[in-house]
């Protein structure tokens, strides 16, 4: 996950990495709504981290191969 994060410059992003590899199987939210939520959470930091953090998230959803 750490050589993930670092792929996309962003070593903070383990977390939203972790999060796209357990969205398939949490099966509570949908994949759409939780990068939604991460626009929401992260709007006010501006778009440039909404974008880095939403790419971590789609890192690790694609890891799943879901």
């Amino acid at each position: 996950i750490d050589a993930m994060a670092r792929k996309i410059m962003m070593p903070k992003a383990a977390n939203m990495i972790l999060l796209g590899m357990a969205a398939p199987y949490i099966g509570i939210i949908p994949a759409e709504e939780l990068r939604k939520a991460i626009g929401r959470i992260f709007g006010a930091k501006g778009e440039a981290i909404v974008k880095k953090n939403t790419e971590a998230f789609d890192l690790g959803l694609a890891s799943t191969g879901k």
